[in-house]
């Protein structure tokens, strides 16, 4: 079938399959047992590869064609910085509703390792996520939203267009995409991060913003790691939220 749009079929696996890739490797890593170290590379490889393979078909039109813009994406920069202050700062402040979850280990495959481990943890998580999320969440689902009754064509929907069901739908399907103690902070996340792709109609903008976020966090923990108390006398890692 050939669309309104010039594309043939309906065109989801390029936006679908690396987020469920990913969330196959995070179940398959999990299994793992004393293999689970093998996770740092499976997790953005497989989903990363897909990636690529679908970019080299030409199949994100959407990341194409815009100008650099240093300003903007400076501030693209700034405000994913700040958001990930707002994703850090309940937990170190609200003792009541941090989890029970064990912290990245950066020392998993040993000392000599360290420097390898935290490379392949930010290419993961500062890279690739934000680009299979952002791809699948603000690419996809977000015009999938609007024509999935008329079963249309979603690429006919123009980026960053708000509708009341888009927004909620993105909102949802991002949120349930965190494990349950993170969804205090997904939400205000993902309605922020809507808002400044309706401002930006960018997706790449919104990519960067994502990056400098999962960056930001990750280089906190990092410098201050296990030492940050914030204003409870119970210290919380900050390894927790990589």
């Amino acid at each position: 079938m050939t669309t309104a749009t010039g594309s043939s079929g309906h065109g989801w696996w390029p936006y679908v399959l690396p987020y469920l890739a990913f969330l196959a490797t995070v179940e398959l890593t999990g299994r793992l047992g004393d293999l689970a170290p093998v996770g740092l590379l499976l997790k953005p490889a497989v989903p990363g590869l897909l990636i690529l393979h679908y970019a080299r078909r030409g199949a994100y039109p959407e990341l194409r064609g815009r100008a650099l813009e240093p300003g903007l994406r400076g501030l693209d920069v700034l405000f994913g910085v700040a958001l990930a202050g707002l994703w850090m700062a309940p937990y170190c402040f609200v003792e009541a509703i941090r989890p029970d979850a064990a912290p990245f280990d950066p020392g998993q495959l040993g000392p000599d390792a360290v420097v390898a481990v935290l490379a392949l943890r930010m290419l993961g998580f500062g890279l690739v996520t934000p680009f299979l999320e952002e791809i699948f969440i603000r690419g996809f689902v977000m015009r999938e939203a609007e024509v999935f009754r008329s079963r249309g064509d979603f690429r006919s929907v123009p980026l960053a267009r708000f509708t009341l069901a888009s927004f909620v739908t993105t909102v949802v399907v991002f949120t349930i995409g965190h494990v349950p103690w993170e969804w205090w902070v997904a939400v205000p996340w993902v309605a922020l991060t809507n808002l400044w792709f309706y401002w930006r109609k960018d997706l790449l903008a919104v990519v960067t913003v994502h990056a400098a976020t999962n960056a930001s966090i990750l280089l906190a923990a990092i410098v201050f790691g296990d030492a940050y108390t914030g204003s409870t006398a119970t210290p919380i890692s900050l390894w927790t939220f990589v």
